[in-house]
């Protein structure tokens, strides 16, 4: 038994094919099919059920798998996660929300590159929804994510920064108000599945503003192009709105006092990566804290 026939049970699981483990791993669909014959000759047990197509785990291989994980994740923190001379080494698999990864993900991880070079950061783009879940199988070591209400057993949150959501709407826009522009024009709405777009439509009912929908989606970039082109108005996050985007739009604070969204580092409560997720958390509180100030 290897660690690599261990890893690729575990992309198999997660991928949910020996072809996608495969494109996951960067090597051949029968290099794959090879591992797990000599990982089922191994352990002398039959990991998948091979009567179907493509092949699918049996249900007694879900408790291998969450094994498989756990070795992998005590190698990683063992050959990786060690402060040599003082100085942090290894391999941090994170998840980012698309308002972060263009806000304060960047400056932290410039940051992190000055302090800690043998650290490897791997970054990868989804909701809040999917990556917590993702934290959660152990596919990544953290995620930074608009704060969750509730946390799920076995994770845990800290917290980064609170920032203000803006109502932003074409430059010449009627309307004095965040409510006025809400009102007015047709609402580009943020994926009510994010985090940021939960905040957001609890906020709405609550205040009892009701919206002209006309698109919801995922980007930031893409929501504050529509509202750039005269498509109607949105509710985003402070910081994720440039200094040029600010001087061609309206933008005003939503609510009154202004409504937050919290963002947080969400990572598992054991603390596989602690030296790891610690070094990055540093990174953006410290850049958070340059922002306030």
């Amino acid at each position: 038994m290897s660690l690599r026939q261990l890893e690729t049970l575990v992309a198999i699981a997660d991928a949910g094919s020996f072809h996608a483990a495969a494109d996951r791993l960067g090597i051949t669909q029968s290099a794959v099919s090879m591992q797990m014959k000599a990982l089922e000759a191994d352990l002398r047990i039959s990991l998948f059920d091979r009567a179907r197509r493509p092949p699918s785990l049996r249900e007694a291989t879900g408790p291998l798998v969450d094994r498989a994980r756990r070795v992998l994740r005590l190698y990683q923190e063992f050959r990786l996660g060690a402060q040599v001379t003082g100085t942090i080494a290894g391999t941090l698999r994170i998840g980012v929300i698309p308002t972060a990864s263009t806000g304060i993900l960047p400056d932290a991880l410039a940051l992190l590159r000055e302090r800690t070079p043998r650290l490897q950061v791997r970054i990868e783009n989804e909701l809040s929804t999917e990556l917590i879940r993702r934290v959660e199988r152990g596919t990544l070591d953290a995620a930074i994510l608009t704060e969750p209400a509730r946390m799920n057993a076995g994770l845990r949150s800290r917290p980064v920064l609170r920032e203000r959501l803006l109502v932003v709407a074409p430059g010449d826009s009627p309307g004095e108000t965040d409510a006025d522009l809400l009102t007015a024009l047709p609402f580009v709405r943020f994926n009510r599945r994010a985090g940021v777009g939960r905040v957001i439509d609890a906020a709405l009912r609550e205040r009892g503003i009701v919206v002209q929908e006309r698109m919801e989606l995922d980007s930031i970039e893409s929501i504050l192009m529509m509202v750039s082109r005269g498509l109607g108005a949105a509710i985003a996050p402070e910081r994720s709105i440039s200094e040029a985007q600010r001087a061609l739009l309206k933008c005003l604070p939503f609510g009154d006092p202004p409504i937050h969204r919290g963002v947080a580092l969400v990572e598992r409560a054991s603390g596989d990566s602690t030296a790891l997720t610690d070094a990055l958390h540093d990174a953006l509180v410290e850049v958070a804290g340059a922002w306030e100030r």
